[in-house]
């Protein structure tokens, strides 16, 4: 064969062959951006209600306040009609709101005795107590809130602490 001949079609191979891997790096890239694009879209469809639900836990807080306020003696009193009622009612929206939150993603929990945990817990007081272990959540101003596992809004606590020694 042709030397020339040879050289060029050792140049046309090796063309071919820079070609070839292109062509698959390219399809790599395309493959890598349409799986990058699927997750971010489905990240912005889980969290699209993320500033809606937000605004909605102050109506869920503030049904709580209300159903708090009522004496636990009276909430079953149906010799009062009109509280037992208004109670009920108040109630059963609530339940049906939580439900509905949960059904889109967002859950509320309540960390009562948890161990505190800065990322999941906002810190509202601190109170020295002997018989439980310092850094342990004894009260629970307002119930935290996660959106599809995020935390949407830490649960408000007080946590224990240990208590001063007594100064002689």
């Amino acid at each position: 064969m042709d030397p020339a001949v040879k050289k060029l079609l050792e140049s046309k191979d090796k063309k071919i062959s820079d070609l070839q891997s292109a062509y698959k790096r390219a399809l790599a890239d395309t493959e890598n951006i349409r799986e990058r694009t699927r997750k971010e879209i489905q990240k912005a469809t889980q969290f699209a209600i993320q500033k809606f639900a937000k605004d909605l836990l102050d109506t869920s807080d503030i049904l709580k306040m209300a159903l708090d306020s009522v004496p636990e003696k009276q909430r079953e009193d149906k010799s009062n009609n009109i509280l037992y009622s208004l109670f009920t009612g108040v109630n059963m929206t609530r339940t049906q709101l939580l439900n509905t939150f949960k059904k889109h993603g967002l859950e509320m929990f309540n960390p009562m005795g948890e161990k505190f945990d800065a990322n999941k817990h906002q810190a509202m007081f601190q109170t020295p107590m002997a018989d439980k272990e310092p850094g342990t959540v004894i009260a629970v101003q307002k119930e935290g809130y996660t959106l599809n596992g995020r935390i949407l809004r830490p649960a408000q606590v007080g946590v224990s602490k240990k208590p001063e020694e007594e100064k002689k």
